[in-house]
């Protein structure tokens, strides 16, 4: 045989809790790998923004989510 391999075990990331961002409360894991419904956002800011390079990464639970989009002028759907 003219190629050779090694088996090698590879790390992985495992999400074990999710806590609100706004609130602090921990987002209730249904069962292994799932979560109750939380909403998640990730930016990354660019150039010509007050936040040049900055990367931000928030999660909200239901309630806080409600919270957020009750002050938004426009509504968001």
């Amino acid at each position: 045989m003219m190629k050779e391999y090694d088996i090698k075990a590879q790390e992985t990331q495992v999400l074990t809790k999710v806590i609100c961002n706004c609130c602090g409360k921990e987002i209730p894991q249904i069962r292994e790998g799932i979560w109750e419904e939380y909403f998640h956002a990730e930016k990354s800011w660019g150039y010509f923004s007050q936040q040049d390079g900055r990367q931000d990464s928030f999660d909200l639970c239901q309630d806080c989510y409600e919270k957020m989009i009750k002050g938004f002028q426009m509504k968001a759907f």
